[in-house]
């Protein structure tokens, strides 16, 4: 039987995927910004307008960019551009491009260092790159217990880059401020993703002769289940 809830590509309502695309884009642009004020005050130090700015440029430039690459990949497009936007929208992808952009905004530059350090913590960073539709379960729903494996996985991301772009020379901000700064992110992204994966558990499932159609918030996924008369125990 064709499992109706793990289609990849489902038919998805665009105009709903649009708005929780925007509402995405606001709770990253909300959780920079966040996460900035977080690691401010850890450390003692004074916030300005400036490094709020930037938090919220990296948070939408994430957010922004995973958006674009989830729907075009809905929209079908060659396998070669495919496989570059992969890359772009990995954590790996994601974490330097980020990395490049604050910090030639910043230095006047983008270090080699800071670029690896970025490499590296990408790894623990892989739940912050999935795409609205993955991270909240697509046609099935969201688990709760992945989003909270995520936020702890932003701290470890924090804590890896700080402590990476130490050893490049770098002294970006102590290893605990860091740590700080990534669960507030996570925190705010994970329950945002959490919320969207409960609503996006609310499904109608209709079937008829065996043709059935599940539908929720993303839009519907149809197929046939050549079993269903033995399951309605007509057979």
């Amino acid at each position: 039987m064709e499992d109706p809830f793990h289609r990849p590509l489902p038919s998805i309502n665009v105009y709903t995927f649009f708005a929780l695309a925007i509402l995405d884009v606001a709770a990253n642009a909300a959780a920079g910004p966040a996460a900035v004020a977080t690691a401010t005050h850890v450390n003692g130090g004074v916030l300005t307008a400036r490094a709020l700015q930037l938090g919220a440029l990296a948070g939408v430039t994430k957010s922004g960019v995973l958006a674009f690459i989830e729907f075009v990949g809905y929209a079908g497009i060659p396998a070669p551009a495919w496989v570059l936007l992969i890359l772009l929208g990995s954590s790996f992808g994601i974490c330097v491009l980020i990395t490049a952009e604050i910090s030639n905004i910043v230095l006047g530059e983008a270090p080699s260092a800071l670029l690896i350090a970025a490499v590296v913590a990408a790894i623990p960073l892989w739940g912050e790159c999935i795409g609205i539709y993955q991270s909240a379960g697509g046609l099935k729903g969201g688990k709760p217990t992945t989003q909270l494996l995520v936020m702890g996985l932003d701290s470890l991301g924090g804590y890896v880059f700080a402590r990476m772009a130490h050893n490049g020379g770098y002294d970006i901000c102590p290893y605990n401020v860091a740590a700080a700064a990534g669960a507030v992110y996570g925190t705010i992204t994970g329950l945002f993703h959490t919320i969207l994966g409960c609503i996006a558990g609310v499904q109608h499932y209709e079937a008829t002769n065996g043709h059935y159609t599940v539908t929720n918030v993303f839009g519907s996924a149809s197929g046939y289940d050549p079993d269903w008369r033995t399951r309605q125990g007509i057979w």
